[in-house]
């Protein structure tokens, strides 16, 4: 009779279901290796992820059954070639996808001082995607600045408006981000419609945007600090503004995964 499901279609959809949850499971545990392998805290006292002194992970045992039952890459890998939150080949092996929050000063650091290095070695040859999801870690501002972030990327601009914005980071601290700091780094980023800018940025579907994002990161995937990596294999995680031979040594693990290294 139409509008009643099968036992067959049903056992399908809770199958599904089931492998979903699963691999929400795995992925959780990884994330939580990768955050705790360092310990709780270190020589100062101060949490490892805040510090920057972070721990990676990539975990056969936690993860391999729900990245298999999964399919091909995690849920949080888009792949889609008009996206400006993303730099390198839509088709590269491997993407990198990194939770980051304007207001955070090690999320400041990687991209200032570290992305350059790895773009040149892994972006620009082709073999590492990166892509970025907006989150607010640290308030209201933070929520703000990543509504800008999104609102320039409207324009095709994400990936500039954050260069900007980054570039301007404090050497310590959070920096203070009102609205019209926000504007001046949109012309330096090239947003054309500077006053459509101010109307997305203030747009609250954007700002729910990144909040919806940042409760996602904190309940569904367990992650407590950033700047957080997670590869598309769906098994590995790394954690924090690490030096670039910690990323180096886990994109390289990553590419031999996938058969391009």
């Amino acid at each position: 009779m139409a509008g009643h499901s099968s036992p067959k279609q049903g056992r399908s959809r809770r199958a599904y279901a089931i492998i979903a949850i699963v691999a929400a499971l795995a992925f959780i545990a990884v994330v939580g290796i990768a955050q705790l392998t360092s310990g709780n805290k270190n020589a100062s006292g101060k949490d490892p992820a805040q510090s920057g002194a972070t721990s990676s992970a990539s975990s056969e045992d936690h993860a391999n059954n729900g990245a298999q039952a999964s399919g091909n890459e995690g849920e949080w890998v888009r792949r889609d070639a008009d996206d400006s939150a993303a730099i390198g080949d839509v088709n590269a092996p491997v993407v990198i996808t990194e939770w980051t929050d304007p207001r955070c000063p090690f999320c400041a650091h990687f991209h200032n001082d570290i992305l350059p290095e790895l773009k040149k070695k892994y972006v620009d040859t082709g073999k590492v995607r990166f892509e970025f999801i907006t989150v607010a870690f640290f308030g209201e501002q933070s929520a703000a600045a990543g509504a800008a972030m999104e609102a320039a990327g409207k324009q095709g601009k994400y990936r500039e408006f954050s260069d900007a914005l980054y570039a301007a980071a404090p050497e310590k601290g959070h920096p203070d981000l009102p609205e019209e700091t926000l504007v001046k780094f949109a012309k330096t980023a090239g947003v054309e419609d500077i006053e459509q800018f101010r109307k997305d940025m203030n747009d609250q579907t954007l700002i729910d945007t990144v909040n919806d994002a940042t409760a996602k990161a904190q309940q569904y995937y367990g992650i407590q600090a950033v700047p957080f990596f997670a590869a598309s294999d769906g098994e590995s995680a790394m954690r924090g503004a690490q030096p670039v031979e910690n990323f180096s040594k886990f994109i390289d693990e990553q590419l031999t995964k996938a058969g391009a290294q």
